[in-house]
């Protein structure tokens, strides 16, 4: 039979319950191997060199390709001038705006 370690009255480091079950507070008299392994989590030191998980590198890649700050805009522009200068900066002739007039290179 297998000897569980209790630190308080009413729990067991395992989690099993019952009458029968025997248990002690002294850790080296445990013989269950769930216990004896509850006790060395417990004492266990805390990992402090852990690789990134993905939402970290996932962050720190959205975070190296956000641009600086952009250029605020006047509130006076309005919305269709706004996108037409947005248009304009980015490089390339190909990116004039579509509009009614007629285009000169596509």
């Amino acid at each position: 039979m297998a000897i569980h370690y209790s630190p308080s009255s009413n729990t067991i480091a395992c989690g099993r319950s019952g009458a029968s079950l025997s248990a002690t507070e002294d850790q080296a008299q445990v013989s269950c191997k769930l216990c004896l392994r509850s006790l060395d989590k417990a004492t266990a030191p805390v990992a402090t060199n852990r690789t990134p998980t993905l939402a970290e590198l996932r962050a720190a890649a959205r975070a190296a390709k956000a641009p600086a700050a952009k250029p605020a805009l006047p509130a006076t522009v309005s919305v269709k001038a706004a996108w037409q200068q947005k248009l304009e900066q980015l490089p390339g002739r190909n990116r004039l705006p579509r509009g009614v007039a007629r285009q000169s290179f596509v």
